[in-house]
């Protein structure tokens, strides 16, 4: 995405190895007896409170804001809650304001785009394109009068955000503006007053502790031991409160017990080595969860500071191109030369529903992937870089189809599943590759969709820009050969080969060969299976054909006459 070439095409960015964090994050939940309902509630209204009131006072200093200021609103805080605490609240004020300027300045670069895009359709033409730049116009009148407006619109739209990040004014909304919208909107949401106060306030209200590292099981806020006793350490105003249910220090014990399902061994360890563990305490829907985040050395992915040496290791044993569509996923394994192995796979996705089902889905999809790639040997997952923009200038057309199409790729997962994906192939040691997605579909359809097809199966577009995409991050290209073109059922690709090394002239010479694995991308045309060769074998011989011969040559069909004879015999057959 640096430009465009002189034939008018993206110049495509170069494949990178997606590198994991190593954070792992589990869950479960804690099933509170009526004591514990009443303690943790009032602990998140009161730190959610005192959360509020720092982040409204660090989004008023905005770009103004200085390390003074920092260090004068923990102070204030710590005075109310604890050190560690106030720690907690002053770092998600300052993260969730940088997050909202990076919001900003996304919004401001889109505005941007979408108006250059209309600005430069507008001097095209109706229904035609403009000579010099092929900019396309817009269909009708009634279209380009319609964008007229818009363009008014977004420019207006574009300079009120211009002003407010000029002035360093960020708008944020804690809880969410989706939520705060649904309030004023009833029919819309589908959810009762009473539904949206509780919703309201489980998405306003939780309890965060970061970890430290060398402490008592690495957090000193929230701690979590062993046999799964969880602490808590209160405020003076709520321990003065509960005083008879806490220890001298104002600790607060909870009577529920805290037992992970899932990935046990990793926080036993961390917890055993005092290493840092941050918990967050949430609500929702009526039930209350518990969170352990941390990163385990072990889990910390070891850079190379080695580009090339990274992305060698990763293509040693062949990749698994992936391509991303609407209700599935194409794939295709390619061995280390670039050749599809085998034939495509298929893995139907469903991204509706809640969102407990839609991470289940995700989870459900990435294990299909690692285990499609360990079943052929691949050593990577290439996938493409989407970065979708469901915009009406950039994303569909105008109308129900638009607004349908713009609804379909909006709903893709593709962030999650991105991350998740991630994580699970490096425990499962393989690595991913991210691509750039331009003319995938467009090339592999014009350079493999027929070279990969056989009689009885036939070469999706999406199977093809599978194999596109692997080949890109492999850092080859599109075409078979770029030398010159090849006949169909004779390029390395159009059967599972094994390419074989030999030296001549103190040269390599990949030379391909029959490969010895079950399974080849076109079956052997044998005299017990004449459908697969159908196309090469003779027609037979109907009775016209045979009398026509007959009276042209004056002699029986069976029996054979001159060379001229025979030939033109042949060619009546043949039709």
């Amino acid at each position: 995405m640096t430009g465009r070439s002189a034939s008018g095409l993206r110049v495509l960015a170069p494949p990178r190895v997606v590198v994991p964090t190593g954070a792992l994050t589990v869950r479960t939940r804690l099933r509170l007896s009526d004591r514990d309902a009443v303690v943790l509630r009032e602990l998140a209204e009161y730190l959610s409170r005192l959360a509020a009131r720092d982040l409204a006072e660090r989004v008023a200093l905005g770009p103004r804001h200085t390390a003074a200021d920092f260090a004068r609103r923990k102070r204030e805080l710590t005075a109310l809650t604890s050190s560690r605490w106030a720690g907690t609240l002053t770092r998600g004020s300052n993260d969730q304001w940088q997050l909202a300027r990076r919001a900003q300045a996304a919004h401001l670069a889109r505005l941007a785009a979408e108006i250059g895009t209309i600005e430069r359709r507008l001097t095209a033409p109706v229904g035609g394109r403009d000579g010099s730049t092929r900019v396309k116009g817009y269909p009708t009148r009634r279209v380009r009068a319609a964008k007229q407006q818009r363009l008014q619109v977004l420019r207006a739209r574009f300079a009120r955000v211009a002003a407010d990040a000029a002035a360093g004014r960020v708008h944020v909304v804690r809880g969410g503006k989706d939520l705060l919208r649904a309030r004023f909107r009833p029919d819309r949401s589908g959810r009762a007053p009473e539904e949206w106060r509780d919703r309201w306030w489980e998405a306003r209200n939780r309890i965060e502790a970061d970890g430290e590292a060398g402490k008592t099981y690495g957090n000193q806020s929230v701690r979590v031991g062993l046999d799964g006793v969880v602490v808590i350490k209160l405020p003076a105003v709520l321990a003065e409160r509960h005083r008879e249910h806490c220890d001298r220090f104002g600790r607060y014990t909870l009577d529920a017990r805290c037992r992970f399902a899932y990935r046990v061994a990793e926080w036993r360890a961390q917890v055993e080595a005092h290493r840092s563990v941050g918990y967050t305490v949430r609500f929702d829907g009526g039930r209350c969860y518990l969170m352990a985040s941390f990163t385990p050395p072990e889990a910390r992915p070891r850079v190379d500071a080695d580009g090339p040496a990274l992305m060698a290791s990763a293509l040693a044993g062949g990749v698994l191109g992936i391509d991303q569509n609407v209700g599935h996923l194409a794939v295709w394994r390619l061995d280390r030369h670039g050749n599809p192995m085998g034939r495509p796979g298929r893995i139907d996705t469903d991204w509706g529903g809640s969102a407990s089902r839609r991470d289940a889905q995700v989870r459900r999809v990435c294990s299909e992937l690692v285990r499609e790639a360990l079943r052929g040997g691949a050593t990577a997952l290439v996938v493409e870089d989407l970065g979708f923009d469901t915009g009406r200038e950039r994303c569909g057309w105008s109308g129900r189809a638009g607004r349908r199409f713009r609804s379909s790729v909006a709903n893709l997962s593709y962030a999650r599943l991105m991350s998740r994906l991630v994580v699970m192939a490096h425990r499962a040691g393989l690595a991913v590759i991210a691509v750039d997605p331009a003319y995938s579909s467009r090339w592999g359809a014009q350079h493999w969709r027929r070279s990969t097809g056989t009689t009885r199966r036939k070469t999706s577009r999406h199977e093809a820009s599978a194999v596109v995409i692997g080949r890109r991050g492999q850092g080859l290209g599109a075409r078979r050969r770029a030398e010159k073109a090849v006949s169909r059922g004779k390029t390395e690709e159009a059967g599972r080969v094994r390419v074989e090394t030999r030296r001549r002239a103190g040269t390599e010479i990949h030379r391909p060969a029959a490969y010895d694995e079950p399974g080849p991308l076109r079956a052997p045309r044998t005299a017990d299976r004449p459908e697969d060769g159908a196309r090469d074998a003779p027609r037979r011989r109907t009775p016209t054909a045979v009398q026509a011969a007959q009276d042209r040559s004056g002699q029986p069909a069976g029996r054979r006459g001159p060379p001229g004879d025979q030939g033109r015999l042949d060619a009546v057959i043949r039709g």
